[in-house]
């Protein structure tokens, strides 16, 4: 397969993912023949934003495309390569953290192609910023697949298996836990009449920040400067809310530590 033929693409699956990589292809001159998913409704309406057909049968998968890109939730990844009906094509998942053997079913032409970013289905994302995080089974395939990479994004690697799964859960404490934390202090300021909006630009300024730099290096705060007093007026005040207060502990406590452990 010469490394110029994949022009076409076929998305198995239709949630936010699939949704966001069936634009990114699309914006940058693939041609999306096809999107499969079991939900009737899900498929139809992402196949009708990017022009294309849908099915919701296995075998209804059309043949003839050159990649076919598997973007389901991690635990339905198996399930769908064991139904693929084409063996022989080039077949890769979206996953952090699935190992690319779950691929296996599906034939011996298998990747990864996992894009490193957050998506909500209604929020437009610039692709062109999103890394994009490759690995493929056979060697033919790699430079196949960063030419399509590259075509998405300004961006992307070649990182394996166990490199890819630190990095998803990196990720997670980057993403989700951070985000979990702004909802936390959401609640609070609401629970004095307060809003979200006050936080903003602290937020903004600590992003910057930890962009700039080694984000250990940039902590600041009552933990970092061992200021017990202050810790405990907090630990006080979120005495009605155990979940909160053990959050608050163990979060300091782990800054500390870390700080020491740099020292």
């Amino acid at each position: 397969m010469s490394s110029d033929q994949i022009n076409s693409v076929v998305l198995l699956g239709a949630g936010n993912v699939a949704t966001h990589l069936g634009k990114a292809f699309r914006n940058a001159g693939f041609r999306v023949l096809q999107v499969y998913s079991r939900s009737r409704k899900s498929a139809s309406l992402l196949a009708a934003s990017l022009g294309c057909t849908y099915t919701t049968r296995p075998e209804g998968i059309i043949d003839g495309a050159g990649l076919y890109v598997i973007a389901v939730t991690d635990d339905a990844i198996r399930e769908v390569a064991a139904v693929f009906p084409h063996k022989g094509k080039f077949v890769v998942h979206t996953s952090g953290t699935t190992g690319m053997q779950d691929l296996n079913p599906a034939g011996d032409r298998l990747g990864v192609f996992y894009p490193l970013q957050t998506f909500s289905r209604d929020v437009e994302i610039d692709f062109s910023r999103v890394p994009l995080c490759l690995e493929t089974a056979r060697n033919a395939d790699r430079e196949p697949l960063a030419l399509v990479a590259s075509r998405l994004s300004d961006k992307y690697e070649w990182i394996s298996g166990p490199q890819r799964r630190v990095l998803h859960i990196s990720a997670v404490f980057a993403c989700n836990f951070v985000n979990h934390m702004y909802a936390i202090a959401a609640d609070l300021l609401e629970s004095k009449g307060m809003g979200f909006d006050l936080l903003k630009p602290l937020i903004g300024e600590t992003t910057r920040k930890a962009c700039k730099g080694d984000p250990a290096d940039m902590q600041t705060g009552p933990a970092i400067r061992g200021n017990r007093m202050i810790m405990d007026r907090h630990i006080d005040m979120l005495s009605d809310n155990t979940v909160y207060q053990k959050i608050y502990k163990d979060i300091s406590d782990s800054i500390q530590k870390m700080h020491n452990d740099k020292k």
